[in-house]
């Protein structure tokens, strides 16, 4: 409970000076597939999974869910810099070590998801490169299967900066086959789970489409 509040108090503090800054930056257009949660709202507990397209998809969602103390899985290279690791551990990131098989951040997600928190993944565990995109590793796999707390899917399409606008699109809750079975799936119904996310991610890129062109 400690540690929830400190990060959530430093939060805050994250959010209330960066209001009115971030406002201006993002400009965010929030669009909701049916069954999507309104209003910057989310289930308790929940992971919340994006695609990744900027170290501000981050930021934007703290000004997008402003209501909750959301913990994001993060990698290791942002924690190179000292200044930078202690201002990540105040905001609640998870550090993930993406070359080395530590599946720590799994069991810190587990501890957050019991408390009734949330945990944001980027699946793709990179940002792309000349519009590359990265397939989705399994992390969010393994930990939707120690746990019945929904996936909430969102998608962003970018568009950071003033005098632009950040488009993002909030899907319906889901669980994957077999979640919450306290159980660790073999090499092919783990591929097979996480394809299956990337088609939910894909399902929403192109309703925002559809949405934008409207």
């Amino acid at each position: 409970m400690k540690e929830k509040r400190f990060h959530g108090f430093w939060l805050m503090i994250a959010k209330i000076t960066g209001l009115l800054p971030a406002w201006l930056f993002f400009a965010p257009k929030v669009y909701y597939a049916d069954g999507a949660p309104r209003g910057g709202r989310l289930p308790r507990p929940c992971l919340l999974m994006s695609n990744h397209t900027s170290l501000m998809d981050f930021p934007l969602y703290l000004l997008i869910f402003w209501r909750y103390t959301l913990r994001f899985l993060m990698a290791e290279v942002l924690y190179r810099n000292r200044l930078l690791a202690t201002l990540l551990n105040w905001l609640g990131g998870i550090r993930v070590e993406r070359e080395a098989f530590d599946l720590g951040f799994v069991s810190k997600s587990l501890d957050v998801l019991d408390r009734r928190g949330i945990v944001g993944v980027f699946p793709q565990g990179r940002l792309p490169v000349k519009g590359q995109k990265w397939p989705y590793k399994p992390g969010i796999v393994w930990i939707a299967m120690h746990t019945d707390a929904p996936i909430v899917p969102v998608y962003t399409a970018g568009g950071y900066g003033l005098f632009r606008r950040a488009r993002v699109i909030v899907g319906a809750p889901f669980t994957l086959p077999g979640q919450g079975s306290g159980r660790t799936p073999d090499a092919a119904e783990t591929a097979a789970l996480t394809a299956l996310l990337e088609e939910k991610e894909e399902a929403l890129r192109a309703e925002l489409e559809r949405r934008v062109k409207r």
